[in-house]
């Protein structure tokens, strides 16, 4: 019997640094947390969203069908302690403030089992294949021994923590789609 894996979003952080609340970023007449969610629908995966500041805003994104968990001490947490609560079973964990993953990207990590890091060129990225038993801690230290699997997706090493990352890669993303729908 296959395992059910299930995508973790997590959409809890107060985006400091990017001004503004980067699930709410507009992108395709969407915003990017319900890309992200839609992304990991089309793969036929559950959706659960840790959700803290601004939980109210994210939520009026979500469709139905996503399940939320909420950390209201999101200002005082870390990444794996706000996690924490959402990884049940076998899951993929994406921060909110990466790209949407590639369709392609998903299937590599869905073909395996363990803790699974997708890469490019050695650089690591998201989301993670975290496979169940999830004990507490730091989550590098399960990562240190996961298997990398290489992937063509260069965005999924990028981190959004910015104004100018955002802008930056909307930038180049406009332009690799508008040279594919001249092909």
């Amino acid at each position: 019997m296959e395992k059910v894996v299930t995508a973790v979003i997590l959409c809890a952080g107060g985006s400091r640094r990017m001004g503004q609340p980067k699930g709410l970023l507009p992108l395709d007449g969407s915003t990017l947390l319900r890309i992200q969610i839609e992304r990991f629908f089309a793969a036929g995966l559950p959706v659960r969203v840790v959700l803290g500041s601004r939980a109210r805003e994210h939520f009026s994104q979500l469709p139905p069908g996503v399940e939320v968990e909420l950390n209201l001490r999101w200002a005082s947490t870390d990444m794996a302690t706000s996690a924490a609560p959402a990884l049940r079973g076998d899951v993929l964990l994406q921060p909110v403030d990466v790209p949407p993953p590639a369709a392609e990207t998903l299937a590599q990590l869905l073909a395996r089992t363990g803790n699974v890091v997708p890469c490019v060129a050695g650089q690591d990225g998201h989301p993670v294949r975290l496979e169940a038993p999830h004990p507490p801690g730091r989550l590098d230290h399960r990562l240190r021994d996961a298997v990398r699997v290489e992937v063509a997706d260069v965005d999924c090493t990028l981190n959004l923590n910015h104004p100018e990352d955002w802008e930056t890669w909307r930038l180049r993303r406009s332009t690799r789609l508008g040279q594919a729908g001249k092909k």
